[in-house]
């Protein structure tokens, strides 16, 4: 090829195995809404040699360390839902979406092969409603899904909030399936952490969950976990007060 026909060289005329490694060297989100409704050679292309199984509506900037934007365009976000999830819903098994993305994409379609499910940059006020009132959600989470990450906005004096710590309590209670947790540890700087040793022994059990990342206040909370989660073999915890109560004390 000589120079005259590279400077005119178009981006049509690069053979498929070319185009599909420049395909796989992008994130899907910006491949899928680069490329879809192009020509009927770049549909077949995505939709038929890519096989998406997992898709990550995500965008995250950082602003500051403290200061952070996970939200997708508003542009992008539209043209996933109306010209691609309906093309690719039924195959996907991963999924990832923030808050404001949420309505979009997680409820516009269903998902049938859905197993890993990541719900990011949530307040935990929103996050518990969608939890508790959303029936969509709730089949996923009680039927479907075995990998489920959990990530909160974060203040970086945050305490233990009550919210938080129902909000963990409601997903071991609900979701039947689920194997693999991930309770904010998803950044290293947004590790929010809960407490519950203090609730009832009935409130945090499940016979599925063999692997748990979370973050706990106080060495009490380790040691409810390890209590009533029996079927657990992995578990990466983060306990901020390493002090034991006087009960456990006199225990000893």
């Amino acid at each position: 090829m000589n120079h005259s026909n590279i400077k005119h060289l178009n981006i049509l005329d690069l053979p498929n195995e070319i185009l599909l490694i420049i395909f796989n060297k992008l994130k899907i989100v910006d491949a899928l809404y680069s490329l879809v409704d192009i020509n009927e050679r770049f549909d077949r292309l995505v939709f038929d040699s890519l096989h998406i199984q997992k898709l990550d509506t995500m965008s995250m900037v950082i602003k500051s360390y403290y200061d952070r934007n996970f939200s997708i365009d508003k542009n992008v976000l539209l043209k996933i839902c109306e010209k691609i999830l309906p093309r690719i819903h039924h195959q996907l098994n991963e999924l990832i979406v923030e808050q404001n993305s949420m309505e979009y994409i997680l409820f516009t379609v269903d998902y049938p092969q859905l197993y890993s499910l990541s719900l990011v940059n949530f307040q935990e006020d929103i996050l518990f409603q969608y939890l508790t009132d959303n029936s969509i959600l709730h089949h996923l989470l009680t039927q479907q899904i075995i990998n489920l990450n959990i990530d909160v906005s974060y203040e970086p004096e945050s305490k233990a909030s009550e919210t938080l710590s129902s909000i963990f309590v409601l997903i071991i209670s609900m979701c039947q399936k689920l194997i693999n947790l991930n309770f904010c540890q998803l950044f290293p700087d947004r590790e929010s952490p809960i407490c519950i040793f203090k609730l009832p022994s009935t409130s945090c059990i499940s016979s599925t969950i063999t692997k748990l990342k979370v973050n706990v206040k106080k060495f009490d909370d380790l040691l409810y976990l390890v209590r009533h989660l029996k079927y657990l073999s992995t578990l990466i915890i983060d306990v901020k007060e390493i002090l034991l109560s006087l009960s456990d004390r006199n225990n000893k």
